[in-house]
């Protein structure tokens, strides 16, 4: 009869643990992207508008086979008349002159998660952007951006220097 008490104890912290080795992992990848975000923001300085996003370049975006929906994290921001693009590992930046590239809403993406996309081309890259938005549960700022109001914003920007 003990045996049988200690084997339901035993299984009950088991399956309590579970839930909270899932809340540790996701409030530790939460605080390790505002930290993240937090340097690129003393890196850039204060730019004249900005957003978190997450990122695919080109072909990537339409791959049916991929361990997530995007390549990285990043921050676009416009400054200068240019809308430029830094990911947090500094591996694909990339500048789009607003003048001379498209802004394009690309909608849901079913092969990325049912996640809402706009692209920012120009004569050399593709870039695919949605707005980073980490687990729900300790995302709770109601003022953040959406997806399409960066884009919107975006084309406000472009329209204003046409």
């Amino acid at each position: 009869m003990t045996s049988i008490i200690v084997l339901i104890v035993i299984l009950l912290i088991f399956l309590l643990s579970i839930p909270a080795i899932i809340f540790l992992i996701a409030y530790l990848a939460a605080r390790s992207r505002r930290k993240k975000q937090n340097l690129l923001l003393q890196e850039i300085g204060t730019p004249e508008y900005y957003a978190f996003v997450r990122y695919n370049m080109g072909n990537a975006q339409n791959e049916f086979f991929k361990i997530k929906a995007f390549q990285g994290s990043g921050m676009i921001y416009v400054e200068d008349n240019h809308i430029h693009f830094v990911d947090t590992l500094h591996q694909h930046p990339h500048t789009f002159p607003l003048y001379d590239s498209t802004i394009k809403w690309e909608d849901i993406n079913i092969v990325n998660g049912l996640l809402k996309w706009f692209s920012v081309e120009d004569q050399e890259a593709k870039y695919y952007f949605n707005i980073e938005s980490g687990m729900f549960i300790f995302n709770l700022n109601s003022t953040k951006p959406t997806t399409r109001s960066v884009f919107e914003r975006l084309l406000q920007y472009q329209s204003e220097i046409r």
